[in-house]
C-alpha cells in the first residue's frame, strides 16, 4: 500500500515535471523562434512532440539534469541573439542620427555663410566674438581665426568700443538692442559703418548674443552729403533772406558771418570792406578774434597780407598752417595760434567790395566743394554790400533833399518871421532911438555940461589956490574934484549901458593880448591890493590863444570884475585870476545850469574854441537866489545901509551898473558870464569868450 502510494507520488511528480518541461521548452523555443527567423515552426513542433512522448513513456526521467542544462544553454543563446539584434538596431539608428546631424551642421554653415548680412555670435559677458560667417570676413578683411584673436580696441576705433559694450549690456538687460551707427576698423585700416541688430539667444548649450550687421557706410556717407547739401542750401536761403530783409549793413554782415562760421564749423573769422578811395581794408564784422589780433588787423593797407591779396586778385587763398606761412604779415596771429585759414573775395559785377575769412587752430583746409560754396556766398554778400552802398547813397541823397526842403521851408518861415521881426525892430528902434536921443540930450546937457563946468572950475582952483589954502580948505577942494570925477564916471557908465542896451556902442575888431590886459588890470589895482593886504594871484594864460574884439572895453570889463572882488573881500583875504581853454562840447554837460545866465549863448554859439577867465575871491559870497539879479541894472547885494560908499573899501557900494556893463560887454563879444558861490563863502565870476588859435589867426591874417 505504501509502495503503491510512493509509486503513485513518483508518477505524479514525473507528470508534473514533464508538464513543466513541456511548457518551459515550448515557451523558450517559441521565444527563440520569434527572435531567430532560422528556426521554423515545424522543428518546434517535432521537438515538442518527441519530448512529450519521452516524458509520457517515462524513458527521459534519468536524463532530466542534462536536459535542464541544455534548455538553460539554449535560453542564454537565444537571449544573446536578441541583445545582438537590438545592438545592431541601435548602431544603425546612431549612424543615421550622425548622418542627419552632419547634414544639419553643413546645412546650417551653408545658410550662415550664404546669408546676405554679416552675422556674429558674441559672448555676452565679455563681448568677444565667438563665431562669424563669411560675410563678416568679407566686410572686415580678417579671417575667422584672426577675428577671434582681435581685441575690442583693435576692432572698434575710439569711443565706438564703449558704444559696442553698452550695446551688449542693453541686449543682456532687454533681450534685444540696436545700434544704427557702429564703426568698425577693417584690416586695411579703413572705417566701416554698420547697423547692428542684436538679440539674446543660444549656441549649443551656451547663451550668446546673435548680432546681424549691415554695411551702411555708403548710406551714411550719402546721408552726410545730403545733410551737407541741405545745410548749404539752408545757409544760402538764410543769407538771401537776411539780405532781403536787412536794415543795416553792419548788422547784416555780423549775422552772415555768424551763420558761415557755424555751418563750416570754424573757430572764428571776419569780414573786411574795401575802401575804394585808397584800397585799404577795414574790418566791419568779426567773431572770436583776440583783442591783440583785432588791434593788429583792424585796418589792412592795400597789398599787405593775404586778405589784401585776395581783394586785389579777386581769387580765394588758403593756408593749412599760418605759423609757417611766409605770406602772413601779422605776428599777433602767429602768437594767437591760428593755423588753418581760408579767405574768399566778396565781389559784385567783377568788382571786389570785401573779403571774408575763416580760421581754425588746427591744420585744416576746406574741400573744393566748401570753397565753391563760400564763393557763392561771397557773390551773394558782395551784391548785398554793393546794394547797401547804393541804398545808403540813395538814402543820403534823400536825406539831403529832405533837409534842403526843410531848410527851404525853414528859410521861408524865417524870412517871414524876419520880416515881421524887422518891422517890430524898426518900431522898437524908432522908440529906442527916441529914448536914446532924449537920454543923450539929458546926459549931455542936463548932467554932463554942468558937471564939466563944476569939475573944470574945481580943477582950476586946485591949480591956482593950492599954495594959498590951508589943509582943511585943500581937503574940501580935493573932495570936490573927487566927487566930480565920480559923478563923471557914473554918467559915462550910464551912457555905455544905454548904448549896449540899444546895441549902438561901437566895438573895435582887433587882436587882443589877454595876458597883457590882465597884467594892466593888475597894475591898476596894485596899490589898492597892497593897502587892503589882499593876496592876489594872476595865473598864466594858455599859450596860442588870442581874442578878437575891443581891447579898451574888455580891459574895463576885467577891471570892473576885479573892483567887485576887492569891494566884497575883507582885508587879508585872497583874490585870484585864472584862465583855461575849453571846448563847446564840455559846456553841454552844464547847459541846464548855465543857460539861465545866457540862453542866447547856447543857441547862437557855433562851437569853436573858448577861453574861460575866472575872477575868484574868498569874500562874503552870493546867495543862489541873488546870482542872477546881480547882473541887473542898479542892483547891489545886501542892504544899502550895511556898506560904505568907498570904491575900493570892503563893502563899498556902487551905482549898480558895474556887473550890468560886464554882462553886456561880454555878450557883445559873443561870450557869456556867470557866477558861482560856495556855502563857505567866496564868489567866482567866470567869463567865457570865443578865441582864435594862433595858427588860425596867422592864416586869416595872411
Amino acid at each position: 500500500m505504501v509502495a503503491a502510494t510512493k509509486k503513485t507520488h513518483r508518477r505524479s511528480f514525473a507528470m508534473a515535471l514533464c508538464a513543466a518541461l513541456i511548457l518551459l521548452p515550448g515557451t523558450a523555443l517559441s521565444t527563440v523562434a520569434a527572435a531567430d527567423p532560422v528556426m521554423t515552426t515545424e522543428r518546434n513542433l517535432n521537438a515538442n512532440r518527441a519530448l512529450h512522448t519521452a516524458l509520457i513513456q517515462g524513458a527521459a526521467l534519468p536524463a532530466l539534469p542534462a536536459l535542464a542544462l541544455g534548455l538553460a544553454w539554449l535560453h542564454q543563446r537565444r537571449r544573446r541573439n536578441v541583445l545582438r539584434a537590438e545592438l545592431r538596431n541601435k548602431e544603425q539608428e546612431n549612424a543615421l542620427a550622425l548622418r542627419d546631424l552632419e547634414h544639419s551642421r553643413r546645412r546650417f554653415q551653408q545658410l550662415l555663410d550664404n546669408a546676405g548680412d554679416a552675422i556674429f555670435f558674441i559672448a555676452p559677458d565679455s563681448g568677444h566674438l565667438l563665431q562669424v560667417n563669411r560675410q563678416v570676413e568679407n566686410l572686415l578683411g580678417y579671417s575667422e581665426t584672426e577675428i577671434r584673436a582681435l581685441s575690442l580696441a583693435e576692432l572698434f576705433p575710439g569711443h565706438h568700443e564703449r558704444r559696442y559694450l553698452r550695446l551688449m549690456r542693453r541686449v543682456v538687460r532687454n533681450g534685444y538692442a540696436e545700434e544704427p551707427n557702429l564703426h568698425f576698423r577693417t584690416k586695411n585700416g579703413q572705417r566701416l559703418v554698420g547697423a547692428v541688430h542684436a538679440r539674446l539667444g543660444h549656441l549649443d548649450d551656451a547663451q550668446v548674443v546673435h548680432g546681424v550687421v549691415r554695411d551702411v557706410t555708403r548710406v551714411r556717407l550719402s546721408e552726410q552729403q545730403l545733410r551737407r547739401k541741405n545745410r548749404e542750401l539752408t545757409l544760402l536761403n538764410e543769407i538771401a533772406r537776411r539780405i532781403a530783409g536787412h536794415r543795416g549793413l553792419d548788422e547784416l554782415l555780423q549775422a552772415i558771418l555768424e551763420d558761415v562760421i557755424n555751418v563750416f564749423e570754424a573757430q572764428g573769422g571776419g569780414i573786411y570792406l574795401v575802401h575804394h578811395s585808397d584800397g585799404t581794408l577795414q574790418l566791419a564784422a568779426h567773431r572770436n578774434i583776440e583783442p591783440e589780433v583785432l588791434a593788429d588787423i583792424q585796418k589792412v593797407p592795400q597789398g599787405t597780407g593775404m586778405a589784401a591779396r585776395v581783394a586785389a586778385s579777386g581769387r580765394p587763398q588758403s593756408s593749412a598752417d599760418l605759423s609757417n606761412d611766409l605770406r602772413l604779415r601779422s605776428q599777433a596771429i602767429r602768437t594767437a595760434g591760428w593755423r588753418g585759414f581760408q579767405a574768399i573775395p566778396l565781389s559784385a559785377k567783377d568788382q571786389t567790395v570785401g573779403v571774408l575769412f575763416l580760421y581754425n587752430r588746427d591744420q585744416r583746409v576746406l574741400s573744393r566743394d566748401e570753397v565753391h560754396l563760400l564763393m557763392a556766398i561771397g557773390h551773394q554778400v558782395g551784391s548785398a554790400i554793393q546794394g547797401a552802398e547804393l541804398y545808403e547813397a540813395l538814402r543820403w541823397q534823400n536825406r539831403l533833399t529832405e533837409a534842403s526842403n526843410r531848410e527851404l521851408q525853414r528859410s521861408r518861415r524865417q524870412l517871414r518871421e524876419n520880416l515881421d521881426q524887422a518891422q517890430r525892430h524898426n518900431r522898437e528902434l524908432a522908440r529906442l532911438e527916441a529914448m536914446k536921443s532924449n537920454f543923450m540930450a539929458l546926459a549931455s546937457h542936463e548932467l554932463r555940461t554942468p558937471l564939466t563946468c563944476i569939475l573944470s572950475g574945481a580943477q582950476f582952483l586946485v591949480q591956482r589956490l593950492e599954495s594959498r589954502l590951508d589943509a582943511e580948505e585943500t581937503q574940501l577942494l580935493a573932495a570936490l574934484v573927487q566927487g566930480g570925477e565920480r559923478l563923471e564916471a557914473i554918467v559915462r557908465d550910464m551912457l555905455e549901458a544905454a548904448r549896449l542896451e540899444s546895441q549902438s556902442l561901437y566895438l573895435a575888431r582887433e587882436k587882443i593880448d589877454l595876458c597883457q590886459i590882465l597884467h594892466e588890470v593888475h597894475g591898476e589895482f596894485r596899490a589898492v591890493l597892497a593897502d587892503r593886504r589882499l593876496d592876489f594871484k594872476l595865473h598864466s594864460v594858455p599859450e596860442g590863444a588870442e581874442l578878437t574884439g575891443d581891447a579898451y572895453h574888455l580891459q574895463r570889463t576885467f577891471a570892473r570884475l576885479l573892483e567887485n572882488a576887492v569891494k566884497y573881500t575883507p582885508s587879508g583875504g585872497g583874490i585870484e585870476i585864472r584862465s583855461r581853454l575849453r571846448c563847446f562840447a564840455e559846456l553841454h554837460g552844464d547847459k541846464e545850469s548855465l543857460s539861465r545866465f545866457s540862453p542866447v549863448f547856447f543857441q547862437e554859439t557855433l562851437g569853436g574854441p573858448l577861453i574861460q577867465v575866472t575872477v575868484a575871491d574868498n569874500g562874503i559870497g552870493i546867495e543862489d537866489e541873488e546870482q542872477l539879479r546881480v547882473f541887473d541894472k542898479f542892483y547891489e547885494v545886501g542892504d544899502i545901509n550895511a556898506h560904505s560908499t568907498s570904491r575900493t573899501g570892503f563893502g563899498g557900494k556902487g551905482f549898480g551898473l558895474g556887473l550890468t556893463l560886464v554882462k553886456g560887454m561880454v555878450e557883445a563879444h559873443g561870450g557869456m558870464v556867470w557866477v558861482e558861490s560856495g556855502p563857505a563863502g567866496g564868489s567866482a565870476f567866470h567869463v567865457l569868450l570865443p578865441v582864435m588859435l594862433a595858427a588860425a589867426t596867422e592864416d586869416q591874417g595872411t
